[in-house]
């Protein structure tokens, strides 16, 4: 193989690997959470329950918060995947829940968001 053809090879493989993704940034999710503070608090519950803690925990759980019979039924524990699913489009992944949000279509916003989330405690 020449250089050149070399040098086109790891273009193409870093390309295919992500080389242009970005990162996680959860102050930039910090913005983006401005919009679900509404009705979401990291620490108690409000219209929406708390968030704080919501990597790794059951859908439904929070004690103290009235939830659909859709969303405590869902057997979804929360990680990065479902959070990303249910942001994107809420009724998609949980049928007749009752959260009036229509999602997030930008992926990298969602990802921001994770990373905040992921954070709070």
């Amino acid at each position: 193989m020449t250089i050149r053809g070399t040098v086109c090879a790891l273009a193409v493989t870093i390309s295919a690997c992500g080389g242009t993704a970005s990162a996680q940034d959860a102050e930039s999710g910090k913005q983006v959470f401005a919009a679900c503070a509404p009705c979401h608090a990291p620490d108690q519950n409000g219209v929406g329950p708390k968030l704080g803690g919501v990597l790794n925990r059951p859908a439904g759980s929070v004690e103290g918060f009235r939830y659909s019979r859709a969303m405590k039924k869902s057997g979804i524990v929360w990680d990065e995947k479902s959070l990303d699913a249910y942001l994107a489009e809420p009724q998609k992944l949980v049928p007749g829940n009752l959260m009036p949000f229509s999602g997030i279509a930008d992926a990298a916003k969602r990802s921001d968001l994770i990373a905040y989330l992921a954070q709070l405690k």
